[in-house]
């Protein structure tokens, strides 16, 4: 039986202006995270959005997703319980520290890709994230990478359904959502996880602007450099990912044969201080 949460709790801000509160939890585990939705406060777009939220999360069953315990709905409130993870999120540590290591850069994105192909592997039952950015991003107190919050996520039947819905982050956001064009979902995703990985490797975002409209321009001239220090091979993905048409983007078989994704021992054994 769900109780209601007690009097003292520690809150989080979530995107979507969403609470997130912390207490021990009855079963195991022993700690969770829940995310609190106020039912009256939601119109008819925010109830779809938060239905595609619940129904991918749960399908997604998968080590690198944070994944839904339960669902508890009260008559004014909905109860999300969720995987903890005490690590915080990717774009914080990047911030305090700076940019990752080579080798935790390599196998925090490794286990962020393959999410990504674990998603993308039955084409015909695709989901696309949509809003894959630093802030979705969380780590467990052991370092285990975790993609989070499907709220723009969505499902699709095929490789060529287009979708046209402009969603996510914009300095995430591909060249074909500023054109206000429907769209391919992989191909957006791939995107953002080229932006991704050059915060990543460099600790600064490729496409940098004071306005909405001059990040656009950017955006759409391809206006970006790698820096040179950045390892070759981890150059040549982040420019496979970055092409401005989405046909000329990486797909996963190239991103699979990147030689920069074959993880070294040295690599595997730093997974856990990432």
């Amino acid at each position: 039986m769900f109780t209601d949460p007690p009097n003292t709790r520690h809150s989080l801000s979530l995107p979507l202006s969403l609470s997130l509160s912390l207490w021990g939890h009855p079963v195991p585990p022993d700690k969770v995270a829940l995310k609190i939705l106020d039912k009256t406060r939601m119109d008819v777009q925010a109830q779809r959005q938060l239905a595609r939220e619940i129904a991918n999360t749960e399908r997604l069953q998968h080590p690198n997703v944070v994944r839904l315990y339960e669902v508890v709905e009260t008559p004014c409130r909905l109860y999300l319980v969720l995987e903890y993870a005490g690590g915080g999120d990717l774009h914080t540590r990047i911030c305090d520290r700076g940019k990752m290591a080579a080798d935790c850069c390599k196998v925090a994105f490794a286990l962020i890709f393959t999410y990504s192909t674990y998603c993308w592997f039955d084409h015909n039952n695709m989901i696309i994230h949509r809003d894959l950015k630093a802030e979705n991003v969380l780590f467990t107190a052991r370092g285990c990478v975790k993609v989070a919050d499907f709220g723009f996520s969505t499902r699709v039947p095929g490789v060529d359904r287009a979708l046209d819905t402009f969603c996510g982050s914009p300095p995430y956001a591909a060249p074909e959502l500023f054109r206000d064009e429907s769209y391919l979902g992989p191909p957006v995703d791939v995107w953002a996880l080229g932006v991704l990985l050059f915060f990543m490797a460099t600790g600064t975002m490729p496409f940098r602007a004071d306005t909405l409209g001059k990040l656009r321009r950017c955006v759409l001239d391809g206006a970006y450099a790698v820096p040179p220090w950045v390892p070759g091979p981890c150059q040549r993905l982040i420019k496979g990912m970055l092409r401005p048409l989405p046909e000329d983007r990486h797909a996963v078989d190239q991103m699979l044969g990147c030689d920069w994704l074959w993880l070294s021992p040295c690599a595997v054994d730093s997974a856990v201080s990432v």
